[in-house]
């Protein structure tokens, strides 16, 4: 595991037998930016066709991907299983990028791998940055949120909590700084997104999940948070969203001739107050630590 210095990051991937429509393209994103790819595959398949995808990865032609199959219990353990193979690495890795399957990067994640990572103090313990969250359809967000991206190794790290897992045992502080990539997850059909949260709530979340009336008002009971995207998508991704967008083409029209009939002036004036408030506090992040970070704010 090695790169043309002795500076290296490993990425653990967790994937199932659900269908996974932007893992081509998000291993496609982070390819410059991982020297392996540690993935825990939970599918239960003989080779499933997301092995398929990460067996006709850059990752796979170079040797560089490991997979290890275990059977799913929730997702602290599935987080746990994914990382649990880096401890054996000789040498350890430098950083670990910790990345969904539905996660795309812009070309900025080589940059922060390759030249911000190596230039942090030694008490940083993670990097963080920003994802648009897009929901329904490429067209609509709920928010800008802050997650952690890389994490400095350490055999010490686990996971905990059976949904909505978080990372404990981090030694450090978090460097934060101003970029943005695409979290696609919620681009899903309904019945998809409904069979997600049952998961969920069958593992203890307590998120109350209203009962529906129609397919879309999983979507629609939402309409408060969404609000318009106007940016452009990572070029990566580009082909695959052109094909989700016509394979869906009547669920998409519906999902955006509803979110806008729902919304209400004062829904569209909190939604730009909070767009403003976002982009001021992505922004500032530039203020804070000067010279840390060169480049555009959001993925391409």
């Amino acid at each position: 595991m090695s790169n043309s210095s002795s500076f290296t990051i490993a990425c653990v991937l967790c994937v199932g037998a659900a269908p996974e429509p932007y893992l081509a393209p998000m291993l496609a994103s982070i390819r410059e930016a991982v020297d392996l790819l540690v993935v825990n595959d939970n599918s239960g398949s003989t080779r499933s066709d997301n092995v398929a995808i990460l067996e006709a990865s850059a990752f796979a032609e170079r040797g560089a991907l490991r997979i290890h199959e275990n059977p799913f219990v929730d997702f602290a353990d599935m987080r746990n299983r994914a990382y649990a193979p880096l401890l054996a690495l000789e040498p350890s890795p430098d950083w670990v990028l910790f990345i969904d399957a539905d996660e795309i990067h812009g070309e900025q994640i080589s940059y922060l791998a390759r030249d911000v990572l190596p230039r942090l103090e030694p008490g940083a313990a993670r990097l963080d940055a920003y994802t648009y969250h897009f929901f329904g359809t490429f067209g609509w967000i709920t928010d800008i949120a802050r997650r952690s991206v890389f994490y400095r190794f350490d055999p010490q790290l686990r996971w905990v909590n059976a949904v909505h897992e978080i990372p404990t045992a981090l030694r450090g502080k978090a460097a934060v700084v101003p970029y943005i990539y695409h979290h696609y997850g919620n681009v899903v059909q309904a019945s998809v997104l409904a069979e997600k949260h049952q998961r969920y709530t069958a593992l203890g979340d307590p998120t109350p999940r209203p009962a529906r009336a129609a397919p879309n008002e999983i979507f629609f009971e939402q309409v408060g948070r969404v609000r318009p995207y106007r940016g452009r998508h990572p070029r990566v991704a580009r082909a695959t969203i052109d094909e989700l967008e016509h394979r869906n083409a009547i669920e998409f029209a519906a999902l955006d001739a509803g979110f806008r009939a729902r919304r209400t002036p004062g829904m569209r004036l909190g939604a730009g107050f909070q767009s403003l408030n976002e982009s001021v506090r992505v922004g500032l992040r530039l203020a804070q630590r000067p010279g840390l970070y060169r480049a555009p704010i959001v993925g391409r």
